[in-house]
């Protein structure tokens, strides 16, 4: 892991630990060393009265939801296990995709204009030895995660939305009339709705312990030091099979620079590559793929 010691240690929050911290991971979810959870129970007695319609766990995705149902008279609370805050790094999504914000009434259009950070047209479909297809609007809005949460974060406090930060769901007791969930403090609702994403406790609950059918494993940067190029790539395949995957790249104009990511599909067989493995190969194809060194890049994360 070489390259990817040099390039990440360029950083000034060396992002190295959390990338060891998500390959040991992925180590146990391939090797089944994650053990079932069991934070959801069934309990028999009613709970007679409940203080909120809606409790939502997961406050990256769930501030959407909870900003909608507030705005129309629920009683929302949204817990989120950190601060709730966007992530420096662009969403790509396409316009006709970000229509639905505006026809909930949750943006005006002035208000998503604010949040959208680049865009760029055409796109690239292309894989190994095949001609390029070039597509328009698909995927090429990049949104401010930051710009946007803090100003649906802001609409649903407005809207009386309760928002618990620095407060991680510990668990639930199903009652014949609502929920009764654990988070620091006992929240009684009629509905709890899990936002936590691909690593819910929930989701593993539900699943059994059994490890996951396929993953996609990700790695990649934003980075100054690009050529100029007002295009982007959907999905762009120009090696062969490599460690029993196929590779496949994207790429888009960013607010700051230019990001890429290099992404595969897998089965969590235990003899399957790990996110450093695929990180070294990222930065080895790198230049090839967009005929760039490694030295050229500045103000990379």
């Amino acid at each position: 892991m070489a390259l990817t010691q040099d390039m990440l240690a360029k950083l000034p929050a060396n992002p190295l630990a959390g990338l060891a911290q998500a390959d040991d991971l992925w180590l146990r979810y391939r090797t089944d060393q994650i053990p079932a959870a069991n934070v959801v129970q069934k309990a028999a007695e009613p709970l007679d009265q409940v203080d909120w319609d809606v409790v939502i766990s997961g406050g990256t995705l769930g501030v959407l939801l909870a900003a909608a149902l507030a705005q129309r008279g629920w009683r929302v609370a949204l817990l989120e296990r950190g601060s709730l805050r966007g992530r420096d790094q662009e969403w790509n999504i396409s316009r006709r995709e970000l229509a639905a914000l505006t026809t909930l009434e949750l943006l005006t259009e002035a208000e998503l204009e604010a949040v959208i950070a680049s865009e760029y047209n055409p796109g690239r479909i292309q894989f190994l030895g095949g001609d390029p297809l070039w597509v328009r609007d698909v995927l090429n809005v990049g949104v401010s995660p930051v710009a946007l949460l803090e100003m649906l974060k802001a609409k649903f406090l407005a809207a009386g939305g309760h928002l618990l930060e620095n407060t991680p769901f510990a668990g639930a007791w199903v009652h014949p009339d609502g929920v009764l969930v654990k988070a620091g403090q006992p929240l009684k609702t009629r509905l709890l709705i899990d936002g936590m994403g691909h690593f819910s406790p929930i989701a593993r609950q539900a699943r059994g312990g059994q490890k996951p059918d396929g993953v996609c494993l990700v790695v990649g940067i934003c980075a100054e030091g690009f050529a100029a190029n007002d295009t982007g790539d959907l999905i762009v395949s120009f090696t062969p099979i490599r460690h029993q995957c196929q590779y496949f790249w994207e790429a888009f104009p960013a607010q700051d620079g230019r990001t890429t990511y290099l992404f595969t599909y897998l089965d969590a067989d235990p003899r399957r590559l790990s996110l450093t493995e695929l990180f070294e190969d990222y930065w080895q194809l790198l230049p090839d793929y967009q005929q760039v060194e490694l030295d050229a890049f500045d103000n990379f994360g």
